[in-house]
């Protein structure tokens, strides 16, 4: 039995209370958000928000699946689009650079290593990036978003770091078989990566999904029906006036119309979570640390 100090019992006393704030700083919003999106209009005009629900209505979620032009939905299968077609993309281009650049016969492999480090350090703004985009004659097209977000040169370090850590025998093996480099690494070396491909897969699905910043400034007010779902979003939290132009003279409260919309964006990449969480710290911290 291993015996602690009084100094341990009281860090760890302090460590569990500090934890317990933190969770609830995050945890009371979210759920105030649920209850007052279940919330009926004249209860939570009354009331604001509760961690009660006095009375329980669907009208908000009904009013969004039931908005003009249908927009919401609309707004959802983009989002589904440019996340499922980016996150391809970035495990596509994220394999194939870091496994070339971990192969002993690819020459100027340092070369190219150091490349990528010069975008982790620099980089252009907003306006050159603006200037790009338009240039490739991507404006108000999805490609504008999901194309600049289908490399990184940060993940492509981080597998790079994993693949290394493979045995190199099995790669060589492979190879004396007569398998060649595409053979190597979707039958040998993606598998064996497979927790930090996942790893790519949640930190990239994550951040598409949430993204409203490049709807904004590539998608202007003529194609709203190009807008992911987040954009819409934010654009329903920011302006009375175009969450009116959807939803009319409504009675609905617009907070609980808001609080509703922002639910409904959340679901989609909670489900996404679970399938690859129990990867994502070994894939982390594999891929993070090269011995």
């Amino acid at each position: 039995m291993i015996i602690r100090s009084r100094g341990e019992k009281i860090f760890d006393v302090i460590n569990v209370f500090i934890m317990i704030v933190f969770a609830a700083l995050f945890i009371i919003p979210a759920l105030l958000m649920i209850c007052s999106s279940f919330t009926a209009t004249r209860e939570l005009t009354l009331y604001g928000y509760s961690l009660i629900i006095r009375k329980f209505s669907l009208e908000y979620y009904k009013s969004i699946f039931g908005m003009e032009s249908n927009q919401f939905v609309l707004s959802l299968g983009n989002s589904v689009f440019v996340s499922g077609l980016t996150t391809f993309f970035m495990v596509l281009t994220t394999s194939f650079f870091a496994y070339a650049i971990t192969r002993k016969q690819m020459k100027f492999k340092k070369i190219l290593s150091f490349y990528l480090i010069i975008p982790m350090l620099f980089s252009g703004g907003t306006i050159p990036y603006y200037l790009i985009v338009n240039g490739l004659g991507l404006m108000n097209s999805l490609w504008a978003i999901i194309l600049p977000g289908s490399v990184s040169a940060w993940y492509i370090l981080l597998v790079k770091n994993f693949f290394s850590s493979l045995s190199e025998s099995l790669n060589e093996a492979a190879e004396i078989e007569g398998a060649s480099n595409f053979q190597v690494l979707f039958h040998i070396t993606l598998p064996l990566g497979f927790p930090i491909i996942a790893t790519i897969i949640l930190y990239t699905a994550v951040g598409t999904w949430n993204d409203w910043f490049q709807a904004s400034i590539f998608l202007d007010s003529n194609h709203y029906n190009l807008w992911p779902l987040q954009a819409f979003v934010r654009r329903l939290q920011d302006s009375d006036e175009f969450l009116k132009s959807y939803f009319g003279n409504t009675s609905l409260n617009f907070n609980g119309i808001r609080t509703a919309a922002v639910i409904l964006s959340l679901i989609p990449i909670i489900m996404v979570y679970p399938f690859v969480q129990r990867f994502f710290i070994e894939g982390t911290m594999v891929g993070s640390v090269k011995e």
